[in-house]
C-alpha cells in the first residue's frame, strides 16, 4: 500500500469542521466492516451525518453480534466498504465544502486566508484506521486523530477514557456501538477537547 501523505497536526485553535468516523466489525478478522458512521461537526453542533450498513465479506462472530446487534440478515445485499468508499468521501467533501465561505464573499471583503483543513477523528483511531484500510486494501488519504489521546490530555483526572466514559463526563448522548452515534459522540468529544486546550 502507498504511504499516507504527511498532514500537519491540528492546533488547539482549530476552527474548521471535525469529521467523526466509526466502524463496527463482524468478526476479529481485520477489515470485516459491517457498519460505518460519519458525522461532521461544525461550530460545536452536527452539520451533516450518515450511516451505512455493509457486507463484511466474512462470517459473523456471535460475540460481535452481541456487542452491536448487527446480524447477517441485516447486511444481506449491502455493498462492501470498498464499493461505496468514493461515495463516502464525496459525502464528506460535500459536507465540508458547505462550511466554507463563498469565494465571492472573500473577494468582496478582501479576505483570503484559506480554509482550515477538516480534522478527522476516531475513538481509538488505530483500530478504525486498520479496519478501514484493510477493507479498502489501501491507506487513508488523511490523518485520523485519536480522541482517546485527546481526552487524556484534556481531562487527565478521568479514571477511564473509553468512549462511553468520556461521553458521560461531557454529557454527550450516546448509543454505544451504533456506528453513527459513536461517530457523532467522537466528533463532539474532539470539539470539547480542543476547547479545553488539547490539540490533535
Amino acid at each position: 500500500m502507498a504511504r499516507t501523505p504527511r498532514i500537519p497536526r491540528v492546533a488547539v485553535g482549530h476552527r474548521g469542521p471535525i469529521v467523526g468516523i466509526d466502524v463496527e466489525t463482524a468478526s476479529p478478522a481485520h477489515g470485516a466492516v459491517c457498519a460505518l458512521g460519519v458525522a461532521i461537526i461544525w461550530r460545536g453542533s452536527v452539520h451533516r451525518e450518515q450511516h451505512w450498513y455493509l457486507d463484511p465479506g466474512v462470517r459473523f462472530d456471535p460475540r460481535f453480534i452481541g456487542i452491536h446487534g448487527i446480524t447477517p440478515e441485516r447486511v444481506r445485499g449491502e455493498p462492501r466498504l470498498a464499493e461505496i468508499w468514493t461515495h463516502v468521501m464525496m459525502f464528506i467533501d460535500g459536507a465540508v465544502s458547505e462550511t466554507r465561505e463563498p469565494t465571492l464573499f472573500r473577494e468582496a471583503t478582501g479576505e483570503d486566508a484559506g480554509d482550515p483543513a477538516p480534522l478527522y477523528v476516531a475513538h481509538n483511531a488505530p483500530f478504525d484506521r486498520l479496519q478501514i484500510e484493510r477493507a479498502l486494501d489501501r491507506q487513508l488519504p488523511f490523518r485520523l486523530a485519536c480522541t482517546v489521546a485527546m481526552s487524556r490530555r484534556a481531562f487527565p483526572r478521568l479514571d477511564r477514557h473509553n468512549l462511553a466514559s468520556v461521553a458521560a463526563h461531557l454529557r454527550i448522548p450516546l448509543k454505544h456501538h451504533d456506528a453513527l452515534s459513536d461517530a457523532r459522540a467522537c466528533a463532539l468529544i474532539a470539539a470539547r477537547c480542543l476547547e479545553a486546550g488539547a490539540g490533535a
